[in-house]
């Protein structure tokens, strides 16, 4: 059983999507988002277009519309996860969503995190070589709140500058590394509460059908297949702990074999490959050298 995995914002890079975009399929999905409204070709976004949350998110998501097609054509997705942002891509592949309607969510979700991030600043620690009670412990000491459970031992924090600068200090002194992430905001925490109710709003007009394969949510770390608790987990998406492995430890229980990761980078197949055995994961470039 192959899963296709969406990666979330920090993937991206000058240049993300080149070989895909000069696909067929690519550059079909960049003719219908120009119709839509986008401008610019992925590829060509430099560094600082880049840095913005309101441009990254959508860009990624094309590029991981664009992999999942062509990933399509070697493989038949019987289940997809998406980490963040990408469960988005994953939502229009397992069609709960058309993907014209993800896309316009996500500009509007970029849009409406770049706004908070500017309105409350913050910031992302990530945690390494510590247990998720322990880190646990330092955010609850700190004030900071736990913002991804990536890995058994990689647990990402958010929150204000004092309170990171304190949870680091904490980090390091129990033999951890703490490592600042390059994001512009306290992302998956109270912090994004505003943009997340904005969003909510605009989480009401789509029509969410059941997922025609399995669909595992990041926010949940489960399966689910009812459409409107996959709504209602989107609404809080924004301000809720993203159970990374605790997804992946679902897709393994469930039988899957093979995860490629559909999207720029390598970030969730190193991720998985820390978080189990029983699956053989594999970057996208891994899986298009394949003759």
């Amino acid at each position: 059983m192959v899963a296709f995995l969406f990666p979330g914002q920090g993937s991206q890079g000058p240049g993300m999507g080149a070989e895909l975009f000069a696909a067929p399929e690519g550059q079909e999905v960049l003719r219908q988002a120009q119709e839509l409204g986008w401008e610019k070709p992925v590829p060509e976004l430099s560094l600082e277009e880049l840095s913005r949350t309101a441009v990254v998110q959508p860009a990624l998501f094309l590029v991981e519309w664009a992999a999942f097609l062509v990933l399509q054509k070697r493989a038949e997705p019987r289940a997809v996860a998406g980490h963040s942002l990408g469960e988005f891509a994953a939502l229009a592949a397992a069609g709960v969503l058309p993907w014209p309607t993800a896309f316009r969510l996500v500009r509007l979700r970029g849009a409406l995190m770049e706004e908070a991030a500017q309105a409350h600043p913050g910031g992302m620690l990530a945690a390494l070589g510590l247990p998720l009670p322990e880190v646990q412990a330092i955010a609850q000491e700190s004030g900071c709140f736990v913002a991804n459970h990536n890995a058994p031992t990689q647990v990402v924090l958010a929150g204000g500058e004092e309170s990171l600068a304190w949870a680091k200090a904490r980090i390091e002194e129990r033999g951890g590394k703490a490592v600042r992430l390059n994001v512009a905001g306290a992302f998956h925490s109270p912090f994004m509460a505003e943009a997340a109710r904005r969003f909510a709003q605009a989480l009401e007009e789509p029509v969410f059908r059941p997922p025609r394969c399995l669909f595992i949510s990041s926010a949940s770390g489960q399966a689910e297949d009812d459409p409107e608790r996959i709504r209602a987990l989107l609404k809080e998406q924004m301000v809720r702990e993203v159970r990374w492995c605790a997804a992946v430890e679902t897709l393994a229980a469930l039988g899957v074999q093979e995860a490629w990761e559909a999207g720029p980078g390598e970030v969730l197949t190193r991720l998985g490959r820390r978080i189990t055995e029983r699956i053989r994961f594999r970057s996208l470039k891994e899986v298009l050298s394949d003759v």
